[in-house]
């Protein structure tokens, strides 16, 4: 097995914690048990306390377009301690959490990740990408 497919499979292994398909944050809302099935068959609660708190910064217009969970894609050429938040309304969420401006793409450091991750425990998880 050569090792670009050794990659992919480790990848893969590692992502089954990620869900099949995600929700818009209008979506979630407006369900009595806001979740989604993971890759690997389970399911992943959103805490309606986040998605509320996701509500204020964002505009009603801008709901249907916020998709949950918001990925936390760590890659290893960002760098050491680097992440990026990608998509239009989850980066601004995101800079408006962490106090910094953001157009379409964020990118975070090691401190920011985890202040991002204590405020939205459920409606954030890791994307690992090579």
């Amino acid at each position: 097995m050569n090792a670009d497919r050794l990659i992919k499979l480790e990848l893969a292994r590692l992502n089954m914690h990620l869900p099949e398909k995600r929700i818009s944050l209008k979506e979630a809302l407006s369900s009595a048990k806001p979740q989604v099935r993971t890759r690997e068959g389970g399911v992943h609660s959103f805490k309606r306390r986040e998605l509320e708190l996701l509500a204020e910064l964002l505009p009603e217009a801008d709901w249907e377009k916020l998709q949950l969970p918001i990925f936390i894609a760590l890659e290893p050429k960002l760098g050491r301690g680097a992440a990026r938040v990608s998509g239009e309304a989850e980066a601004r969420v995101a800079g408006r959490l962490l106090g910094k401006e953001a157009t379409g793409e964020l990118r975070i450091y090691r401190p920011e990740v985890a202040l991002l991750r204590r405020k939205l425990s459920t409606t954030t998880q890791y994307l690992f990408v090579w």
